[in-house]
């Protein structure tokens, strides 16, 4: 009976553990859910670092697209406000997670990283808005 107490408190205490946002040299992981209700608000530096196509065709709101393969995407990142979290998402995180060492170059300290991109967001059901 007693070993039945102890795996059952390291499994809810693992289940905790997961829900968790996970920090790492890659920014701050946040699942869709956080990530939506941190970026709800119009102040929030949001950055899209998917190419101006993948943009138009359906990204979150009031995101800025800034591409992660253009060649000044260092020049344009240095014009926001290092000072400011930044919020940042690509399509599945690759893009957006190798990108967050240039973040880092331009001054950025606290950075969150949407886990699993854009599709993430989309499988989860959250709105986005679509470009004409």
């Amino acid at each position: 009976m007693k070993y039945y107490l102890i795996y059952f408190l390291f499994f809810i205490s693992f289940i905790l553990g997961s829900c968790k946002q996970m920090t790492s040299d890659d920014g701050v992981l946040m699942a869709a859910k956080q990530f939506q209700m941190d970026v709800s608000h119009d102040f929030v530096q949001l950055i899209d670092v998917r190419t101006p196509e993948e943009f138009d065709k359906g990204h979150l709101e009031h995101a800025i697209n800034i591409d992660f393969k253009s060649d000044n995407f260092l020049n344009n990142i240095e014009k926001l406000n290092s000072d400011k979290p930044v919020y940042i998402y690509c399509r599945t995180g690759k893009r957006s997670t190798k990108s967050v060492p240039y973040f880092k170059k331009a001054g950025f300290k606290t950075i969150y990283n949407l886990k699993h991109g854009f599709l993430g967001w989309k499988s989860s059901g959250l709105p986005y808005k679509v470009n004409n």
